[in-house]
């Protein structure tokens, strides 16, 4: 039997059906409307217009916006970590000043009161010898001379500013390897005024004219030097004519000084000649100016200034360092005066774009506690010169090496002696004055420059405490940070 929930049912699918059959007829009857309204009708063609076609505007798509590509790759950056602040405070450094470059970027890799004008005792010989080499040029030799005079019994002895003319023996050792020897001098010059036409021939020499004007001999010392600076040996009296630096012993680095080496030189000389076959029983010595001169009998030539600049760097020749110095001013302009020579040795930098009005010398040595230099004055020159191709980089290779030569042959030792051979150095020593200048080879292999100042009451103690800090930078190398 049906229910009546059935019977609603099948009603409701009838009625589907019913519409479904009645949409399909009205498709049909529209689609034959269609083919008989003529859209196709056997063999007959009928136009129909087609309908209106609207154009659109070309649509362009828009790219999306890119960070630029950078034109090329920029390496990361290490941010070093490695401090040496602690060795810097070190109570033995007294008033610390210093600064390490890297002369490659020219980035400061260390500082603390770089700009502060201190004092440099011996560091200043980097600047005499910059300046030196700058402006003598390495291969630059100094003569010692003799001239004749219009009577044969006359000769002139002139001083050419060759501190290392010798009066050694010949197989006597010497400070100054190499040096000319007055005895040489003294025979060149006999050999020269004997005839030889006449057999047997001698020579007789009665009086030597002294000549050693080249600056005035009375401008021969700087006030504000210790007067025990010749008693101890640190340096002579800055004559054009000495011989063996005016050391008692010409063997003896620190050797006491005379008061009087233009004298002595004289002295020697005539000595010499005596030596070589003077016959004159006595020979007068005069320091008058010669009415006349005549040709040059006999001359003798200093080692080259590239040698002399080594010798004065490795052992810090005070003596050279002056003798330099003065001929740094008389090549400039400046007549060699002691009161020149700050100008002379700092205008001969400046084309290095290391100005003049940074530094005040009054010096070519550094004994003087009135030199005035910065830190990064000193550092900016070592740039310069680990970046030179002229002859300043000549002095990278002459200063005292950790551990092996020069002022530094006994020290860098103990803790500190890891980094022997590795620093390249200038030492500095004058009352209440240490100081350490010059290049470090780190142990990464990085090149630094650096200069390094104890003032204030430094002590000899001050010396292994720079040595600490500089052995500190060592081992940082490149990873050194400025914290």
């Amino acid at each position: 039997a049906m229910t009546s929930r059935d019977a609603t049912d099948q009603r409701s699918s009838r009625k589907r059906v019913l519409i479904g059959v009645a949409l399909g007829m009205g498709i049909a009857v529209a689609i034959g409307g269609a083919f008989s309204a003529g859209l196709w009708t056997g063999n007959n063609s009928v136009s129909v217009a087609a309908p209106d076609v609207i154009q659109s505007e070309p649509v362009t798509q828009m790219a999306s916006a890119q960070r630029p590509t950078p034109s090329a790759t920029v390496a990361p950056r290490r941010i070093p970590t490695c401090t040496v602040a602690n060795y810097a405070v070190d109570e033995n450094l007294a008033s610390f000043s210093g600064i390490v470059v890297d002369p490659v970027t020219g980035d400061v890799r260390f500082s603390r009161s770089a700009q502060s004008a201190i004092a440099p005792a011996s560091v200043q010989k980097i600047i005499t010898a910059a300046a030196a080499l700058e402006t003598l040029g390495p291969e630059t030799t100094f003569s010692t001379t003799v001239l004749a005079t219009e009577d044969p019994e006359v000769v002139v002895l002139v001083g050419g500013g060759d501190a290392t003319l010798s009066a050694r023996a010949e197989d006597a050792a010497s400070v100054y390897e190499g040096s000319p020897r007055i005895a040489d001098l003294a025979k060149l010059t006999i050999e020269a005024l004997v005839d030889p036409n006449e057999e047997d021939a001698t020579v007789k020499i009665s009086k030597v004219i002294v000549d050693a004007g080249l600056w005035d001999s009375e401008d021969s010392w700087v006030e504000s030097w210790s007067r025990s600076a010749t008693s101890n040996g640190f340096i002579s009296q800055v004559t054009a004519l000495q011989v063996d630096g005016d050391r008692q012993n010409p063997n003896d680095p620190l050797s006491r000084r005379s008061q009087d080496p233009v004298g002595k030189a004289a002295s020697a000389f005539v000595a010499a000649l005596r030596q070589a076959g003077n016959t004159a029983r006595y020979v007068t010595i005069s320091y008058e100016q010669p009415q006349s001169t005549g040709v040059t009998l006999a001359s003798v030539e200093s080692r080259p200034v590239s040698e002399l600049v080594t010798y004065m760097l490795k052992e810090s020749d005070n003596t050279l360092a002056e003798m330099l110095a003065r001929q740094v001013s008389l090549a400039s302009g400046l007549g060699g005066t002691s009161a020149s020579v700050g100008e002379a040795l700092t205008s001969a930098l400046a084309p290095y774009g290391l100005s003049p009005e940074r530094v005040s010398l009054q010096d070519g040595s550094g004994l003087s506690p009135l030199n005035s230099v910065s830190p990064e004055y000193v550092a900016d020159l070592l740039v310069e010169i680990h970046r030179s191709s002229t002859d300043l980089s000549f002095i990278a290779q002459a200063l005292p090496v950790a551990g092996v030569d020069g002022s530094l042959d006994n020290r860098f030792f103990g803790d500190n002696a890891i980094a022997q051979s590795e620093v390249r150095a200038k030492t500095g020593s004058i009352n209440g004055v240490r100081s350490l200048a010059g290049f470090i080879t780190g142990a990464d292999g990085a090149d630094l420059v650096f200069a390094f100042f104890a003032t204030g009451g430094a002590t000899d103690e001050s010396r292994a405490a720079l040595e600490a800090l500089t052995t500190a930078v060592y081992s940082c190398g490149s990873n050194l940070a400025d914290f």
